[in-house]
């Protein structure tokens, strides 16, 4: 996007506007807070090619729609792309920009995938990655989708350190910092700026440089190899263990509840249960640990089937059979009773008792 005409103020002088050229060649820093809207709307095949994306089947280029919003404060780019099914791969050229450049990227609606560096993330709604302007990806949307992007500028003094620092980034959805921001920008993509003063777009500006820098700082870091194979195995266990009551929990439903496509889920546990085995796993552990407990004498079996997420007595008692050989009426008999037996014997051993010899009184 080039850059927005607007009127530097009498009070900046030539040799700051010269300076700020020298010290960040991508935008006059402290002299162009930008902020005028560009709208551009695509359609069908041409609006495609347009994009630079590709369809996935024919009838995705013959009825493709694309809609873009965009807008510079100073340093930052920001803009909103709303679209149907495509993939689009960018070859590592800054994402069009003739200067370095860092990509924010944050999901509003529907399913996309990213691809980088051979991994492939999911992204859905609040999620959003950090990606440097040099490092080719590829983005397929399956759906009709949006997502917003924040495009900073690499080599500007107040962003470098941290883009050093956090180079890569992904988040899981519904981040609140991200969903803040996303807020945040959408408002100043709806606006019409031609009664804004100087002034109005400076504090602006100030204020999304503000929460960019904070957003950054709380990068999760991208993952290599077995460090992230370990790290994608820990958090779908502990999402597991959290979710396993929900009855409608599955493999695909934990993948998009972590922001990771399935297949990614699967490499995850490649030398291990599968995630269907772990679903089970974590439910039959919880059903074992109600059928042993005396204070749930009295539920049910299908109200436990129920509340451990098997959904049904079938599926309880099938695993119960098949992790003790026996069917869980005679598990919880067994168990609930030495419960019980305990609980009296050591009631009774707590009471005092008179010897034999006493006297009477």
């Amino acid at each position: 996007m080039t850059e927005p005409r607007a009127l530097a103020p009498a009070t900046v002088s030539a040799h700051a506007r010269e300076r700020d050229r020298v010290s960040c060649p991508s935008v006059f820093a402290s002299t162009q807070p930008g902020g005028r809207r560009m709208v551009r709307t695509l359609v069908g095949t041409k609006g495609m090619a347009a994009l630079g994306a590709k369809p996935a089947r024919r009838a995705d280029a013959l009825r493709f729609k694309g809609r873009v919003v965009c807008a510079r404060y100073g340093p930052i780019d920001i803009g909103l792309t709303q679209f149907t099914p495509h993939t689009h791969s960018t070859p590592g050229d800054n994402f069009g920009h003739n200067h370095p450049v860092s990509r924010l990227s944050i999901t509003l609606d529907g399913t996309q995938t990213v691809t980088v560096d051979g991994q492939e993330y999911l992204m859905t709604p609040g999620s959003g990655f950090l990606l440097p302007g040099d490092m080719p990806a590829t983005f397929h949307a399956s759906t009709v989708a949006a997502r917003m992007h924040i495009d900073i500028a690499a080599d500007h003094p107040g962003f470098m350190p941290l883009l050093e620092h956090a180079r890569c980034g992904h988040w899981p959805p519904k981040t609140p910092l991200l969903l803040a921001l996303s807020a945040f920008v959408g408002s100043l993509l709806q606006r019409n700026d031609s009664t804004q003063t100087w002034a109005d777009r400076a504090s602006i500006r100030s204020t999304l440089e503000a929460m960019v820098c904070a957003t950054i700082s709380t990068a999760p870091p991208f993952l290599n190899g077995v460090e992230q194979v370990l790290g994608h195995r820990q958090q779908a266990l502990q999402y597991i263990r959290t979710h396993h009551t929900d009855p409608s929990l599955t493999p695909a439903t934990v993948a998009s509840g972590l922001g990771m496509s399935v297949r990614t889920l699967q490499r995850a546990f490649a030398d291990d249960k599968s995630v269907s085995q772990w679903i089970a796993s974590f439910r039959l552990e919880s059903g074992l640990a109600l059928l042993r407990d005396p204070q749930f004498a009295e539920m049910t079996l299908p109200e436990i089937a129920a509340r451990v997420g098997f959904g049904s007595t079938v599926a309880l008692r099938r695993g119960v059979l098949a992790a003790t050989g026996l069917p869980p009426s005679t598990y919880r008999e067994r168990h609930v009773g030495a419960a019980l037996h305990a609980r009296d014997t050591g009631a009774l051993a707590g009471m005092y008792l008179p010897p034999a010899h006493a006297e009477r009184s």
